[in-house]
Order: structure tokens, then C-alpha cells, then sequence
């Protein structure tokens, strides 16, 4: 599964990210149908702007929720996804790229220090080099979205 998220829902598509789905981040225009994507199979437009009613696009959500946990939870509820269809800490929250594991030894010096004493798995993203690895916020915010599921 895909998305492409409106631009002032940056904050959905790096969630939609930690879940494992490719999750691109432009700027959509209700007022330039044209500029649109063209539809394909199973990617998704996601936006908040209203003015997007008048379009009659299966592939288009157009969401309530204001935070992107909310948006998340959203998403989830209404495209019907189960926790199989997650690949948690599997892309880049920042660049969508797909991360690879870091040995951890390589991780001393680029996490915090107790983050280092305190977790066993890091992941990192190959393009931007960002280091990630399964916090309790990540955890938090995953635990509501799979209840969301049951």
C-alpha cells in the first residue's frame, strides 16, 4: 500500500512511514485536478482540504482528525488495515527510504547514552543516516493504532 500525503499532513506520513508504508509527501490542489496523480492501484491520496469533495476519486480520503496520531488511527479504521499489513521501523520517518539494521556497536556515539544502554535493536536510514530504534513513544502510539485494529 502507498500514499501520497498532502503537504500540511507531513506529520501523518512520517507515522504512515513507521508503519512500513511508502509514503510520499506533496503538495495536492484541489484548485488543479490536472497536477493530480493519476489514479493507481492501492495508493491512496490523503488530505484534510474540503475542497477536494467535489472529486470523485476512490483512491482520495479526505480526513476529519487534526493530529497525525488521529489522522493515523483514521486512515487505519477506514482502509480496513490489520496489524499483518504492518512492517514497523521499516522506513525512514524523515525520507521514506527503507532502513537497514545497525549493528549496535555501531550505534555508541550516534544515539544518546542511556538510548544506547537501554535498547538492543537500531535501525539506520541509508540515505539520510538517521538512527532509529523501538522507544516507548513509537511503542505508545503503535499500542493505540493496533486497538484501533481489534
Amino acid at each position: 500500500m502507498k500514499f501520497i500525503v498532502d503537504l500540511p499532513l507531513a506529520g501523518l506520513a512520517k507515522w504512515l512511514r513507521f508503519c512500513g508504508f511508502d509514503a510520499e509527501v506533496e503538495r495536492l490542489s484541489p484548485g488543479f485536478p490536472q497536477n493530480l496523480p493519476p489514479v493507481r492501484p492501492h495508493t491512496y491520496l490523503l488530505t484534510r482540504q474540503q475542497a477536494f469533495n467535489r472529486f470523485r476519486r476512490e483512491d482520495l480520503l479526505i480526513l476529519a482528525a487534526a493530529a497525525p496520531e488521529g489522522q493515523l488511527e483514521e486512515v487505519v479504521s477506514r482502509l480496513g488495515i490489520k496489524a499483518g499489513d504492518l512492517n514497523l521501523l521499516s522506513r525512514c520517518g524523515q525520507c521514506n527510504a527503507l532502513l537497514v539494521p545497525l549493528p549496535r556497536e555501531q550505534a555508541v556515539g550516534q544515539v544518546p547514552e542511556h538510548v544506547f544502554h537501554t535498547q538492543e535493536q537500531f535501525h539506520q536510514c541509508p540515505q539520510c543516516r538517521q538512527v532509529y530504534w523501538p522507544g516507548s513513544h513509537l511503542r505508545g502510539i503503535m499500542a493505540r493504532v493496533l486497538e484501533k485494529m481489534a
